[in-house]
């Protein structure tokens, strides 16, 4: 016979079995997981993904496949992982540009990303950096704007894919200083540096893990950094308000999002790991070293708030540029 306390036992682990979604508890020995990267191969999404992946796959004791897809400003990678089985094989690297900007981008917008994608961790934050050509005569940030004011039709800015926030940030500085010249917006935010060290260009706000290795090896010049305090990277480069731009700060973040209906056992789980593996010395060293800033670990709710006050901020700032987008 059962007696009372041994029933009641029983029944507690059986209530504990039901909660636990099918195959949360085994996760993940089922097969690879999927990290989709919404933009190109090389820029910074994708260059912080393949950091992180590196030292979450000996935790996980899986495979971790990195995956790019950045068709249409990210929209086709975050309608996958929005549709994916919600069983953590299926993630999302997301920025600014697809979890803010897309919203407003996009008419209608393809997914309800706020519905569909729920926050799992916070790695890291990205400012702009505004480079010029080394030939360029502007000598800082004043002689840049002086130059736009005086002749608009000579200049122009080169950005990523409309509606990143490479050219978002172009878009707000030009409204800053009542400015108008021509923009020029490039499959990846790595080509118009490229152009613009091959003087096709004038000026782009790069993020600063890809800018800062160019600075560094003074390939370009560096006007300011959208960032409220300087990069200790490049110490030396002082912030947008300090060049006369007060109060100016833009910048872009590397998150990772799930399914919405992920179980909570495996979101919490993959947030704790991620930032372990962020908040280390060595990944926080390096994350720091290549240009970017390494917050306060966020829990799951707390990156979905991040969200929802990026998006606050920002969409408003991305609909007054005009700016529209298609899928196809």
């Amino acid at each position: 016979m059962i007696n009372r306390r041994s029933l009641f036992a029983l029944t507690a682990l059986a209530t504990a079995a039901a909660v636990v979604p099918a195959g949360a508890a085994e996760w993940p020995s089922e097969k690879p997981i999927r990290l989709i990267v919404a933009s190109g191969a090389g820029g910074n999404a994708d260059l912080v993904a393949r950091i992180v992946a590196a030292e979450l796959e000996p935790l996980l004791d899986q495979r971790i496949l990195v995956e790019n897809l950045s068709a249409a400003s990210g929209m086709q990678a975050t309608q996958e992982v929005s549709e994916a089985d919600p069983d953590g094989y299926t993630l999302l690297v997301g920025t600014s540009s697809q979890l803010v900007h897309n919203i407003a981008l996009f008419e209608p917008l393809p997914v309800d990303i706020r519905a569909r994608l729920r926050g799992v961790a916070l790695m890291n934050e990205v400012p702009m950096v505004m480079v010029v050509n080394n030939d360029d005569p502007a000598a800082d940030l004043q002689g840049m704007i002086a130059a736009i004011k005086a002749d608009p039709d000579a200049l122009q800015y080169g950005s990523g894919p409309t509606g990143t926030t490479t050219h978002i940030t172009g878009a707000l500085f030009l409204d800053r200083i009542d400015g108008d010249i021509l923009h020029v917006p490039y499959p990846k935010s790595g080509e118009a540096l490229r152009d613009l060290i091959g003087g096709r260009i004038t000026y782009t706000f790069n993020p600063s893990l890809t800018a800062v290795p160019q600075v560094r090896d003074g390939a370009v010049r560096p006007l300011g950094v959208s960032a409220p305090d300087r990069l200790a990277a490049i110490p030396d480069v002082p912030t947008m308000s300090e060049a006369g731009l007060e109060g100016f700060v833009s910048q872009t973040w590397n998150s990772i999002a799930a399914p919405v209906d992920t179980p909570d056992e495996i979101v919490d789980r993959l947030n704790e790991l991620v930032n372990q593996v962020v908040q280390s010395d060595e990944i926080k060293t390096r994350l720091t070293d290549l240009g970017s800033l390494v917050p306060a670990p966020l829990t799951p709710a707390e990156v979905d708030e991040y969200y929802e006050v990026q998006r606050d901020t920002w969409i408003p700032v991305v609909r007054a540029t005009g700016a529209r987008r298609q899928v196809n």
